[in-house]
């Protein structure tokens, strides 16, 4: 399990104490009250209900023992990727490092797909595939998370289907009745009228975080003589975008004009959302983000 083992080492060098914490207590508590799922036996103490005493292992050990249950809490965390070949382009640039948009958006999902099975919870996958939008059933083992993982990689490679926003959000809404934490991770878009009501519609049926994955400034390469290719049309950037210092500033002023709408409709929705670039920074924002959700819960 190799992309799954490299997202927990990074996790527990990073902030493991932070992630125990997350876990603690949030899904599964050991409680005094009978319930379905046994857990383990305890001595009895007054107050006890008769009923919850072991009497066959009572008369073994010699002293009363009392079954202590655990009251099962499993959620559903879903990973609605917006897989395509977008997702091999940059997500960030600079002369010494580059971190491509699938390799954030595995990292992102996995650990948060990680910290759910570690809190007995299940995970699942809804992701655009070859032919369309599919969804996986989801399922409480690390073997199928991974698998999962390396869906995501194998839809995002250059040579892959173009994202479906539209069409990933319609199925995401339809293939998932039960309630689930909606983890949506999408590419640096543009946020229209068309997402946002889409995004609207599972806010109404999920709790959803969104992830985004930015977009790399495209003249930044160029501007130290790399020559740049837009994954999505698979034609070159002209060189002459990266000369002009009115064309430069003109491109940064949209780029961050699309990025301020799309924040200002998740903050009107009241949905949860980081930003992500770096790989060394997307495990501390999300550790972030999750103890923030965790506070307000």
């Amino acid at each position: 399990m190799a992309l799954l083992n490299r997202i927990r080492t990074r996790a527990e060098l990073v902030a493991h104490s932070r992630v125990r914490t997350l876990l603690d207590g949030r899904h599964a508590s050991t409680s005094h009250a009978r319930s379905l799922d046994f857990s383990d036996l305890r001595a009895y103490v007054p107050g006890d209900e008769v009923a919850d005493i072991d009497w066959k292992a009572s008369a073994r050990h010699g002293d009363l023992l009392v079954k202590r249950h655990v009251a099962e809490r499993r959620a559903v965390v879903v990973l609605v990727v917006d897989t395509g070949r977008e997702l091999a382009a940059a997500a960030h640039w600079d002369p010494t490092t580059t971190d491509l948009k699938r390799d954030v958006a595995v990292t992102a999902a996995g650990l948060l797909g990680w910290i759910a099975l570690r809190a007995g919870d299940h995970v699942g996958l809804v992701h655009n595939g070859p032919d369309g939008p599919r969804a996986s059933r989801p399922s409480t083992r690390e073997v199928d998370l991974e698998r999962m993982l390396v869906e995501v990689v194998g839809s995002s490679a250059p040579d892959a289907a173009g994202r479906r926003t539209l069409d990933l959000l319609d199925h995401a809404s339809v293939a998932l009745r039960r309630r689930t934490l909606m983890v949506l991770v999408l590419d640096d878009l543009e946020w229209g009228p068309e997402v946002e009501h889409r995004v609207v519609r599972l806010a109404a049926q999920h709790e959803v975080v969104v992830l985004t994955v930015a977009d790399v400034d495209l003249t930044e390469p160029l501007r130290h003589g790399v020559a740049t290719v837009d994954v999505g049309t698979r034609r070159a950037v002209p060189g002459f975008a990266a000369d002009h210092p009115g064309l430069v500033a003109e491109l940064a002023a949209a780029d961050a004009a699309r990025r301020e709408r799309r924040d200002a409709a998740l903050r009107r929705l009241g949905l949860a959302h980081v930003d992500l670039a770096r790989l060394d920074e997307a495990v501390p924002a999300l550790l972030t983000l999750m103890e923030r959700r965790r506070r307000v819960r």
